[in-house]
C-alpha cells in the first residue's frame, strides 16, 4: 500500500446538524471487527500471512481475544513471537506488538500497551503502509486518554484519521474509520469541545451503519441520548434511547442494551414523569437481572449507579440504597479482579518477554558457535602443515572466547531473572499503595458513614442495617490491611512477622476479654520469608484464635513462640472445653484449611487433649504448629483462599 504523507487537519463546526442532534456525551466504545468475520466492505481483505501454521496462530489470538480471555491471548501471543524472525517477519510482528497493546488495555496495562504500540510504530513506518500507521496512533490515542493525557491523546487520534488512505486494504482486523472517529467525539465531548464533538459522532454513527456494524450504531445512538440529556433535551434522548434499544435487541448485545434501558429512565426522569420513570427503572432492574450473564460486571456497577441517582433525584432514598448496596458490591468485585488480573498479567508479560530474550541470547550464541566452529576447521585445513603447536594455540584461544561468552549468557540470563523480579516487587507495592489510598479510604468513609448514620437513626430495623454496614467496613479494613502487610517487602523478616501476629493475637483477645499469656524467642535469626509463608502462618493464627473465641469458651490463652536454626514452632493453648473427640481426625472445614495452609509452606501441626476419661470430653486444647524455613516456594498456594472472617470451628 501506498505510504503518503496526510493532509493538514481543519477544525470542523455544523451547528445545524448540532441542532437536530445535539452535541455527543458519553464514551464511544472501541469496538473491533470480530476476528472470525470478514472486514467491512470498506476495507479490502489481503491474503493471510504465506506461512500457514503462523496464520493459525493467530486465528487462535484473535479468538483468544474475541472471548476476552487475557490469559488464553498472552499465552498464544508469545508462542507466536518464538516462532517469527522480528528482522524477517516484520508485519507479523507489528501484528503481534498491536495485539498484545489491545490485551493490556483491556486489562487497564497502559503504559505497557504504549510501550508495545511505539515498537508497532517503527514497524509501520519500515513497511510503508498507511493504515496500519493509522490503526497504531488510534490505539495509542485511547491508552493516553486512560491514562488523563488528554493533552497527547487527540493528536494522536487526529492523526489516526488523516492517515487513514482512500483504498484501505488488511490481512487481520485494524482499526476502522468509525471507530477512528467515534474515539474522536469521545474524546472532544469530555472536554466540552460539543460542536465538533457532535460531527465526529455523527460521522461514526453513518461509517458504522454503512459497515454493517451493529453495535457500533447501538453505542453512538446510546452517546446521543446521553448528550441530549446532558443539555436538558429529554425528548430528544428518549428518542435516541429508544434507537440504541432497538439495534441492541436485534443483535441481542445485552451490554449496550441494559445501558440503553437505564438511559430511558433517567430521560423519563428528567421530563418528570414519576409513573413511567418507575416503569422504565422496573424494566431495566429486571433486564440486568435476566440477562446477567450476558451483561459485564462494569455495565452492571455503572447501571445500578446511574439508578440510583435517579431515585435519589426523585427523593426515593430506600430504593437508591438498595442500587447502591448492589454498586458496591459489584465494584469491590471488580476492584479485586482488576488487581489480581493486573498482577497476572505483569507476570505473564515479564515471563514472556524474559523467556523470548534467552532464547534469542541463546539462539544467537548457537549460530555464533556454529560459525566460529566452520571458522576454525577451515583454518585447521589450511594452516595443518604450520605444526602442532599454531594448532593447540588456535584451539586454546577458540575454548577461551567460548568459555567467556558462556559467562556472559549466564551473566545476561541472571540479569533478566533480577529485573523481574525487581519488577515484581514494585508492582506488589504499587497494588499495596493503591488498596491503602482508594479501597482504605473508601472503606473508611463507608464506616464513619455508617457511624454517624446509625447515631441519628431510631428505626430497629435501619440501625440493625447501619450497624451491619459499619461492621462489615471494618472487618474488610482489617483484612485489606493483613493483605497488605503480606505484599510489603520491607518487613519480610521472622522478627516482623512475630511482631505482626503477636500485636494481632493481643488485640483480638483483648476485644473479645480473654485473659493472653505471649512468650516470645530472646533472639530471632535474619531469615526472610516469602509473602506466601507470611500469610499462611498468620492465616492459620487467627483461625485458631477465632475457634477459641467462638467455641472454645475459654478464659485464657497461651501463646508460645520459639525459633530454631530450622524454623519456626508456635503452641497454642487454651482453657476452654476442648475439641469433640476425634475432631483432629479430618472432620470440620477449619483444621482442613489450617493444614492446606501449612502443607503448601512445608509445615505441619497437630492437636493435643489432656488425658481423661473416655467417657468424658476433653477439657482445654493444645494446637502445635510448626513451619521450617525456605520450604514452599514451589508449592501450589492456595492464596486464592481468603481467610473467611468467621472461620468455621472444626
Amino acid at each position: 500500500m501506498a505510504f503518503t504523507q496526510p493532509p493538514q487537519l481543519r477544525s470542523v463546526k455544523a451547528p445545524f446538524l448540532l441542532r437536530s442532534l445535539g452535541p455527543v456525551l458519553g464514551l464511544l466504545l472501541f469496538t473491533r471487527v470480530p476476528a472470525q468475520q470478514r472486514l467491512s466492505a470498506h476495507i479490502e481483505q489481503l491474503p493471510p500471512v504465506a506461512d500457514e501454521a503462523l496464520h493459525q496462530q493467530f486465528v487462535e489470538i484473535l479468538t483468544q481475544m474475541d472471548r476476552f480471555s487475557a490469559e488464553g491471548s498472552m499465552a498464544a501471543i508469545s508462542k507466536a513471537f518464538r516462532n517469527i524472525d522480528p528482522e524477517r517477519d516484520v508485519e507479523a510482528n507489528y501484528y503481534l506488538h498491536c495485539f498484545r497493546a489491545e490485551v493490556l488495555y483491556y486489562e487497564g496495562l497502559f503504559h505497557e500497551g504504549i510501550a508495545d504500540l511505539d515498537k508497532a510504530e517503527v514497524l509501520a513506518q519500515q513497511l510503508g503502509d498507511s493504515l496500519l500507521m493509522s490503526n497504531v496512533y488510534n490505539l495509542k490515542g485511547l491508552l493516553h486518554e486512560n491514562i488523563q493525557e488528554h493533552h497527547a491523546a487527540l493528536p494522536l487520534l487526529q492523526k489516526a484519521a488523516a492517515w487513514f488512505p482512500q483504498k484501505p486494504a488488511a490481512r487481520y482486523p485494524v482499526s476502522e474509520l468509525h471507530h477512528i472517529h467515534g474515539n474522536m467525539g469521545s474524546y472532544l465531548t469530555g472536554i466540552g469541545a460539543y460542536d465538533s464533538a457532535g460531527v465526529h459522532l455523527i460521522r461514526s454513527l453513518d461509517l458504522a451503519t454503512r459497515a454493517d456494524a451493529p453495535r457500533a450504531v447501538a453505542v453512538a445512538w446510546w452517546s446521543l441520548g446521553n448528550l441530549a440529556l446532558k443539555q436538558q433535551q429529554a425528548d430528544s434522548a428518549l428518542r435516541c434511547y429508544d434507537r440504541s434499544v432497538e439495534v441492541a435487541h436485534g443483535m441481542k448485545d445485552h451490554d449496550i442494551g441494559a445501558d440503553a434501558l437505564v438511559g430511558r429512565a433517567a430521560a423519563l426522569a428528567a421530563m418528570n414523569d414519576r409513573a413511567l420513570m418507575t416503569e422504565a427503572v422496573e424494566q431495566a432492574r429486571r433486564y440486568l437481572i435476566d440477562h446477567a450473564a450476558g451483561i459485564g460486571q462494569v455495565t452492571q456497577r455503572n447501571a445500578h449507579r446511574r439508578l440510583a441517582r435517579i431515585w435519589r433525584e426523585q427523593g426515593a432514598h430506600e430504593q437508591a440504597l438498595e442500587h447502591l448496596s448492589i454498586w458496591f458490591r459489584i465494584d469491590s468485585a471488580i476492584t479485586k479482579s482488576n488487581i489480581r488480573t493486573a498482577l497476572e498479567m505483569q507476570a505473564a508479560k515479564l515471563q514472556a518477554d524474559a523467556d523470548l530474550a534467552l532464547e534469542r541470547v541463546e539462539r544467537a550464541r548457537s549460530q555464533d558457535a556454529l560459525e566460529r566452529v566452520r571458522y576454525s576447521r577451515n583454518v585447521v585445513v589450511v594452516a595443518s602443515f604450520l605444526g602442532a603447536a599454531i594448532v593447540i594455540g588456535l584451539y586454546l584461544g577458540y575454548r577461551s572466547r567460548q568459555r567467556a561468552k558462556q559467562r556472559l549468557a549466564e551473566l545476561e540470563v541472571l540479569r533478566l531473572q533480577q529485573e523481574r523480579t525487581i519488577a515484581e516487587l514494585r508492582i506488589r507495592e504499587e497494588v499495596g499503595r493503591d488498596m491503602h489510598d482508594d479501597l482504605g479510604a473508601g472503606l473508611s468513609a463507608l464506616k464513619l458513614r455508617s457511624e454517624m448514620a446509625l447515631r441519628k437513626e431510631s428505626d430497629p430495623e435501619r440501625r440493625q442495617l447501619w450497624t451491619f454496614l459499619s461492621s462489615t467496613a471494618g472487618e474488610l479494613m482489617v483484612n485489606m490491611r493483613q493483605m497488605i502487610w503480606t505484599l510489603n517487602a520491607d518487613q519480610s523478616t521472622v522478627e516482623d512477622l512475630l511482631v505482626y501476629a503477636g500485636n494481632y493475637a493481643r488485640s483480638y483477645l483483648d476485644a473479645h476479654e480473654l485473659a493472653l499469656e505471649l512468650v516470645m524467642p530472646n533472639a530471632v535469626p535474619p531469615v526472610d520469608l516469602s509473602a506466601q509463608q507470611r500469610r499462611n502462618l498468620l492465616l492459620v493464627m487467627k483461625e485458631a484464635l477465632h475457634n477459641i473465641v467462638k467455641h472454645a469458651r475459654a478464659t485464657q490463652v497461651l501463646i508460645a513462640i520459639s525459633v530454631v536454626p530450622e524454623g519456626i514452632s508456635i503452641s497454642i493453648v487454651d482453657n476452654g472445653i476442648g475439641l469433640p473427640r476425634h475432631a483432629d481426625k479430618g472432620e470440620g472445614n477449619g483444621l482442613r484449611n489450617m493444614a492446606r495452609r501449612l502443607e503448601v509452606i512445608g509445615g505441619s501441626f497437630r492437636v493435643e487433649h489432656p488425658e481423661q476419661d473416655e467417657a468424658l470430653a476433653p477439657r482445654g486444647t493444645s494446637l502445635r504448629i510448626h513451619m521450617p524455613f525456605g520450604v514452599g516456594a514451589n508449592k501450589g498456594s492456595i492464596g486464592g483462599q481468603h481467610a473467611s472472617s468467621s472461620p468455621s470451628h472444626p
